[in-house]
């Protein structure tokens, strides 16, 4: 059966007011990226196709696209709404933030709450979020990298027997049993430790079993998730773009729009009255960023 598409876009829209909102205060700037790119090995996802002899991506992966687009590093916050295809027709809406060019730890935190104060501004508090770091699995897997590949698919699918059918000996094993299965608040790795610590949120722990093996990852990532719903919200990480380090993330709209209610704002002033009036009330209280509702 089709969607109601007029009744999807209401509550979409219902939502990405409340998340422009946020980012915005923040200071991330809205982008608005082009539909179609010429093909680039640098973009992900998006549909492909030929036209005029040449090759191109529509709907690409938003990172990849924004990176792309950037010739040179530079301090940008910035912030986008938009659907993303992913080889078919049908795509995924997503909204997210990139911060690139922050100072380390300051920007993972302030990324990190611009997730959850997005979250709580959208009337969703029964969330948490799994930080995680490649780096610590890349140094757990030293001496048997061949098998790389293998422990990051074990890690994507959370299927430990994938690790436990490869030929290494019993006390690597254990060893990465060990990462596998934490999950706590405090680690051996002092960087998340720092982050987890200033974002200071009962929400918020170190789970070495959460990973995002995205080409453009360099170390922390985390992914955030609901009880209520059996997948994730949304996740990001940090990248390097040309010595420049970066962090970013982006919401599954649809995964957001069946916990959001949209029931938040209560304080929308009703006003009725004679037209020219009425109007010119509601003129002032936009401008004092009341929002208003014209009664018939």
């Amino acid at each position: 059966m089709k969607k109601d598409l007029f009744s999807e876009s209401e509550r979409l829209a219902d939502i990405t007011k409340y998340l422009r909102r946020t980012f915005e205060l923040w200071g991330y700037r809205e982008i608005f990226l082009p539909t179609i790119e010429e093909f680039s090995e640098q973009l992900r996802k998006g549909t492909k196709f030929a036209y005029n002899n040449e090759f191109y991506v529509i709907k690409p992966d938003l990172t990849s696209q924004i990176l792309a687009n950037l010739k040179e590093p530079r301090r940008l916050k910035l912030y986008y709404i938009s659907e993303v295809l992913n080889g078919g027709i049908k795509g995924k809406w997503q909204a997210g933030v990139e911060f690139i060019g922050g100072e380390d730890i300051k920007m993972q935190v302030e990324v990190l709450l611009t997730v959850i104060t997005s979250l709580e501004a959208l009337g969703i508090e029964d969330f948490y979020i799994d930080v995680g770091s490649l780096k610590v699995w890349e140094n757990a897997i030293k001496g048997i990298e061949e098998f790389k590949a293998e422990i990051f698919r074990a890690l994507t699918r959370r299927n430990f027997e994938i690790i436990e059918r490869l030929p290494i000996n019993e006390e690597k094993k254990e060893e990465l049993w060990q990462l596998f299965n934490f999950r706590g608040k405090s680690c051996g790795y002092e960087k998340l430790n720092k982050i987890i610590e200033a974002v200071d949120d009962e929400r918020v722990f170190i789970d070495f079993g959460t990973i995002r093996p995205l080409p453009y990852y360099s170390d922390v990532i985390f992914e955030v998730y609901s009880p209520k719903i059996g997948k994730p919200l949304g996740g990001g990480g940090e990248y390097t773009f040309k010595g420049v380090s970066a962090f970013g993330f982006a919401f599954d709209l649809n995964a957001l729009s069946k916990l959001f209610d949209g029931k938040i704002e209560k304080s929308r002033k009703r006003i009725r009255g004679e037209i020219k009036e009425v109007y010119k009330l509601a003129k002032e209280l936009v401008k004092l960023g009341i929002p208003v509702e014209v009664e018939e």
